[in-house]
Order: C-alpha cells, then structure tokens, then sequence
C-alpha cells in the first residue's frame, strides 16, 4: 500500500512539473498572453483556411470515369472558413449552379481533405444526354423563356398566350422542356406574329 501511494504522489509531482514548465514556456512567446484568447478560440483559429493555403480541385467525370486535377491558390471566398464553413458555400454553390453547370451535368461538389495548409474539392460531372437548356412557360399573358434552371430568364417575348393553339397554350401551361436554340428558334417562329 505504502508504494501505491508513494508512486502516486511521485506521478502528480511529474504531472505538476510537467504542467508548470509548459505554462512557464508558453508565457515566454513573444506577444502571447493567457488572458488575451481562450484555448478553443485559439484552436478555432488553427483550423480555418490560412492564406498561404493551396487549392486543388478535382474534376470526375462520371460517364467515362476520368479525374483531373488542378491546383491554384486559395481564393478569398475560403480564407478564414473552417471545415463546416466550406461545407456551407459548397451546398450554397450546388443550390444556386449556374447554366454552365448545369448543362455540364454538374451532380456533386464535395469537400475530400481540409486542413489549413490545403483545401481539396471535388466537382463530379455526370453529362445528361437528355438535358434540355430551355424551359418555356406562361408569366403575365405571354410566353417567357427561361434557362433549364427554370428560374433565369433567357428571354421575354411578345407572343400572346391566348394566340396560341389550344393543345400549345395546354403545353405552356405545363412547362415546355427545349433542347437547343435551333428547336428554341423554330418554336418561337412558329408563333410569333
């Protein structure tokens, strides 16, 4: 019993030294002081996106299974965030894709490895052979023309909804899907006046 205890006292003297030497270490950094940030503060800036970070971004392609890769600086929009941070404008990013991405097939973009040296992302592509780039639909009496978003407006016409024939104007009401300018164009002809 008598060298439980004496081994124990022995180890909270190591653990004491231990604890007082790192203190006394620690307040020798110049400019640092105890008082000036928490520990979790401190560690929250630890993890964030440093400026002097790289960026490497991937590209898969998922009907031919191929992966490139590119590498750049860190652009502002990521310095400063942390790995939840990321996360958030890569969700906002997918929410609001633009025409581009979307006609590319854009599916995914991912976050793969986050440190504050080094961001990896992923943009994952799968290409629709079916995608149609226009969306065509009624808005205040007349036919409007909107990106395959169905919320960016391509263009505004003058063609009047109830010109249109009866089986037409019953597509408009529901949404017509265009694939391209041409089919686009030829549409727009056949109506207007």
């Amino acid at each position: 019993m008598k060298k439980y205890m004496i081994c124990s006292f022995c180890g909270l003297l190591v653990l004491t030294g231990a604890y007082i030497f790192s203190y006394q270490k620690l307040s020798e950094e110049p400019g640092y002081s105890i008082e000036s940030e928490s520990s979790a503060e401190a560690a929250a800036r630890e993890d964030t996106v440093k400026s002097s970070a790289r960026l490497i971004i991937e590209t898969y392609n998922a009907s031919d299974d191929t992966l490139t890769r590119k590498e750049s600086a860190m652009p502002a929009m990521y310095l400063g965030l942390t790995r939840l941070g990321v996360q958030k404008k890569l969700e906002n990013y997918m929410d609001n894709r633009s025409i581009s991405d979307l006609e590319e097939g854009l599916i995914s973009f991912d976050l793969m490895y986050f440190s504050p040296d080094c961001l990896m992302l992923r943009k994952t592509y799968q290409p629709d052979e079916d995608f149609h780039k226009y969306y065509i639909k009624l808005s205040k009496g007349c036919i409007t023309v909107y990106y395959s978003d169905k919320k960016t407006v391509y263009e505004y016409t003058d063609i009047d909804f109830n010109a249109l024939p009866p089986d037409v104007a019953a597509d408009v009401l529901a949404g017509i899907r265009i694939r391209d300018e041409k089919e686009l164009y030829d549409f727009l002809e056949t109506y207007s006046s």
